[in-house]
């Protein structure tokens, strides 16, 4: 793309007086595309790094939990099902739990590695009837219990019972109104296989499907036995395809092979609960714990994961125990990068507070669990955070605001964003130039996020507080103030005080405020929460280099793929559902932003194969200064992100690159020396989205939009002036 256009957060004029997005039953009009794009409440500021997270996607969070938290404890009892009752000269086979299994593939890629992941068990029942004739052969109910799949990775495992197959709710699945299908005759005396066929209806999840087996069965003395497969798709009954960004996708397609053996029920009947045979591994030489293993864990997970942090809820890491029992977990989500959450590649400029592995780290822990997890010291040996591995200038505490009145969860959400006034009761204009985020319970404040709003503001928030229930307003679609505030301050766990350095900060006019969105997530409790902030604030009349954000927004365009016949496949009736859902607004903004990157609707739509879509969008700086903080977001359909100064050029420079996008971890991230930006250079945004990231979503055209079901490539770019 070579055309582009200068946009750059103060070009735009904001009628302050516009409602507020953050307020409930408000259909704010839109001042132009621009501004309209100042008030998306993703915005940029310097030196913040948060996470921005949305409230849908905050439940894939929740793997982390899956994966890392204790072996659940199984119920090994075998399932219960009525046998068949013999007609005359018949015999009915019972199903031999032990000599027999139920078996699941399915193509997938976890953590980066292509392979077919095989779930089997043999918690089955069910029985036969075989008389004189085969094709007089019939069988009754067969059930499996699913919460005794297993494979070779409990990360899967886990994932699977609690994220898919909900099995807690539904540990079995049935086969019924079976029929079963083979060649007339007498049966064979010598062992001589036969072909069968299998057909029912499979139920999961109280979903229920036609299924056919086919294979072979014989008989051997007094026991039956067969071999059989088909294929059933996940998506029929709601437990995939599976896709967590950056850890694991599978196909649609299972394959499910039955190896059935049952014995005459005249002198056989199945135990209660099947046997377990828990085999002790061999010890065999591998890292560490105390020397190589404990040091990575107490850098870069401990922090989140003790008592009383949020990661806490999810998994608890205190004790070198803690880490042995889930020693394949941890191989895995650090093998694949999903954790620590560092999603920007090293293809761009050096960042700042990288919290990657080194490949060297990574190789230790997997070399460990496939050792068996050795511990070196006692199960109990408390495992500690580690202090910071950089020194962070913590700001004066000039001013100290805590949110009006503690807040407990009265919204009874489980994700619950909340918006507060954060007053500092300026007289004059002032910068702030650092801030402190004391949350008042870690255990529920998972990260909050803190605008300016400018004064004109006020009356409409206080109108928001005062028309909710508790203290503070409920704010999960719109975040920031409307009428151009800016995001100037965040916190998420483990975040270090912040101060902007270098004579810079953030203006306040007499009368400007905060508003501090913080996002709560509940367990079994919801104690109250009274955090705070503490500023410093440039001496008045200092002379204070002011922080300014560009926002640099591309057009969405994906299509459906060929052939699709839903009806928000056609692009005016998506703009429809956009403007019904958002007001005239939205369907104005996903068609300006082609006059802003100079494109059409069908340029853009044409980059895309109705799966994979593409957008790119050049623009012009709009100031000379420094590049100090960089942000990209996508919503969920995001597949890779990139921004880049001076493209195809000798000075070419990435300035952020996420090779795989992850809705649930995004950050501001900061070049760890500030990049010269001149007023004209161009800058090139470059979004991929992939609609297999979300399987689960309806087919309908794509454009771009605030739902997290719609999408986005959107990004801002912090910049303090250079001094003379």
């Amino acid at each position: 793309m070579t055309d582009s256009v200068q946009v750059h957060s103060d070009s735009e004029a904001i009628d302050s007086s516009e409602p507020d997005p953050t307020l409930p039953n408000d259909a704010p009009s839109r001042n132009g595309v621009l501004g309209a794009l100042r008030r998306h409440p993703w915005r940029s500021s310097a030196a913040v790094f948060l996470v921005l997270a949305g409230a849908v996607a905050f439940a894939n969070r929740d793997l982390i939990g899956l994966i890392l938290e204790p072996e659940p404890t199984i119920d090994i009892s075998l399932p219960l099902v009525a046998p068949l009752e013999a007609s005359p000269g018949e015999t009915v086979y019972r199903i031999d739990a032990s000599q027999s299994s139920v078996t699941v593939e399915v193509d997938e890629i976890l953590a980066g590695v292509e392979t077919t992941a095989v779930l089997t068990t043999s918690g089955i029942a069910g029985s036969f009837g075989l008389g004189s004739d085969l094709g007089s052969a019939r069988t009754g109910d067969l059930v499996v219990n699913v919460e005794q799949l297993k494979s070779d990775n409990s990360l899967r495992d886990k994932a699977l019972y609690h994220d898919y197959l909900d099995s807690h709710d539904f540990p079995e699945v049935r086969l019924t109104e079976t029929t079963l299908e083979l060649p007339n005759g007498p049966i064979p005396d010598d062992d001589t296989e036969v072909p069968v066929v299998l057909r029912g209806t499979l139920t999961v999840k109280d979903v229920p499907a036609p299924v056919e087996f086919t294979g072979t069965a014989r008989l051997d003395g007094n026991t039956l036995r067969a071999t059989s497969t088909g294929t059933v798709l996940l998506s029929t009954y709601g437990v995939g395809p599976i896709s967590k960004a950056g850890l694991v996708r599978t196909g649609d397609e299972a394959r499910l092979t039955l190896r059935i053996t049952a014995i005459d029920g005249s002198d056989y009947a199945p135990p209660a609960a099947r046997e377990v045979v828990v085999a002790t591994p061999a010890a065999t030489t591998g890292p560490s714990f105390s020397a190589q293993v404990a040091p990575i864990l107490a850098t870069h997970c401990a922090s989140c994961h003790q008592e009383g942090q949020i990661g806490a809820a999810h998994w608890l890491l205190e004790t070198a125990g803690d880490a042995r029992a889930d020693a394949d977990g941890l191989a895995t989500v650090t093998g694949s990068r999903y954790m620590p959450p560092w999603h920007a590649s090293d293809v761009g400029v050096p960042l700042k507070h990288v919290r990657r592995l080194s490949e060297d780290q990574i190789a230790t822990i997997r070399s460990w669990a496939e050792a068996g997890a050795p511990l070196d010291v006692p199960a109990e040996t408390p495992v500690e955070p580690a202090p910071a591995e950089y020194d962070v200038e913590t700001p004066r505490a000039d001013l100290t605001i805590p949110i009006p009145a503690p807040y407990a969860g009265e919204s009874g959400l489980l994700d619950d964003y909340r918006c507060f006034i954060l007053d500092p009761k300026l007289t004059e204009t002032r910068y702030i130039t650092g801030y402190t985020f004391e949350p008042d319970r870690l255990d529920v404040v998972h990260h909050a996020l803190v605008y300016r709003a400018p004064a004109a503001q006020r009356a409409r928030a206080d109108a928001a507080e005062a028309k909710d229930s508790g203290s503070g307003w409920g704010c999960a679609v719109g975040m920031g103030p409307g009428g151009g505030g800016d995001l100037v301050a965040g916190w998420v766990p483990g975040q270090r005080p912040q101060d902007f350095g270098d004579g810079a900060g953030f203006k306040f006019a007499p009368g400007d405020f905060l508003v501090a969105q913080i996002h709560y997530h509940y367990g079994d409790s919801r104690p109250a929460d009274q955090s705070e902030m503490t500023f410093e604030l440039a001496p008045a009349g200092t002379e204070v280099l002011e922080l300014t954000t560009d926002e640099l927004i591309g057009p969405v365009e994906i299509p459906c793929p060929p052939g699709s016949t839903e009806p928000l496949c056609i692009r005016d009736a998506a703009l429809n559902d956009v403007r019904e859902r958002f007001g005239v607004g939205g369907a104005i903004l996903a068609n300006g932003l082609h006059r802003a990157c100079r494109t059409t609707p069908e340029q853009v739509a044409a980059q895309s194969d109705g799966t994979i879509g593409r957008t790119t969008c050049d623009f012009r700086a709009g100031r000379t200064g420094d590049i100090v903080d960089v942000l990209g977001h996508m919503h969920e359909y995001g597949a890779t992100y990139r921004m880049t100064l001076h493209p195809g050029t000798e000075r070419e420079t990435v300035l952020l690159d996420i090779p795989v996008w992850d809705f649930d971890w995004q950050l501001n991230y900061q070049p760890v020396d500030p990049i010269p930006v001149v007023q004209g250079d161009t800058i090139r945004v470059e979004c991929t989205w992939d609609r297999g990231t979300r399987p689960d979503q309806p087919l309908r055209y794509l454009v771009f939009a605030e739902g997290t079901d719609d999408e986005m490539c959107f990004s801002t770019m912090t910049v303090v002036p250079r001094r003379e």
